[in-house]
């Protein structure tokens, strides 16, 4: 068994005040493997995009503990927080969320810490995508989805986390883009959110959540 790369320890997340109070993520014990692949898996609204925002350091949780790599995230400053986040941590959006002013070599170059055109390109090819001037409009769905990927992974990230990536394509596509996930991703830790049980193939470890607690794993 590897190292956990990641660990939750009685984690809540609170939302609104007394008389709106939502707890969107209750009691959280959780622990990610190191160089695995993992299927975070529930219906909409069971909080797995809060626990996402929580991973991805975009958010903190009003009680408990998450240590990343062994650092408890809650003694970050808000600069370290950011640091960590760029340097460790790549994300995939349910819609690609790509920049429509550049195309797509120069989309995938906007987060690289050491600008490396060569190193873009290469990521690409493998990706499959030869089509690197064109614009985001300009290309097909599951195009601007793998572009997707390979801009979270130009860094090489210790984590990649994929929030719903499949939600839009059809089968043929979602599985060329979850192999993807795989190959491009096999040095980091790879967690996607879904309500799609079918990404269970794909994945080492399943977690299934439910108004905010997780259930159990597999």
């Amino acid at each position: 068994m590897n190292a956990p790369i990641l660990e939750f320890q009685d984690v809540w997340k609170t939302f609104g005040n007394d008389k709106t109070k939502l707890d969107a993520l209750k009691e959280i014990d959780l622990e990610i493997e190191e160089n695995s692949v993992n299927l975070i898996l529930g219906p909409s609204g069971s909080g797995k995009s809060t626990l996402l925002n929580l991973i991805s350091l975009m958010d903190t949780p009003t009680k408990g503990k998450i240590f990343i790599k062994g650092k408890n995230t809650l003694n970050m400053s808000k600069s370290e927080r950011s640091k960590f986040r760029r340097d460790e941590i790549g994300i995939i959006y349910q819609r690609d969320n790509l920049f429509p002013y550049l195309n797509i070599l120069e989309n995938v170059m906007v987060p690289m810490i050491v600008k490396d055109k060569e190193k873009a390109i290469k990521l690409l090819k493998i990706a499959g995508l030869t089509k690197i001037t064109e614009f985001p409009d300009e290309i097909h769905i599951v195009e601007q989805q793998q572009t997707a990927l390979v801009r979270a992974a130009i860094n090489n990230p210790s984590i990649l986390i994929a929030d719903e990536p499949t939600g839009e394509l059809n089968l043929e596509a979602a599985d060329k883009l979850m192999n993807l996930i795989k190959s491009v991703g096999n040095k980091s830790t790879v967690l996607i959110a879904s309500n799609n049980q079918d990404l269970d193939k794909y994945c080492d470890n399943i977690f299934y959540i439910k108004e905010g607690m997780i259930l159990e794993n597999k």
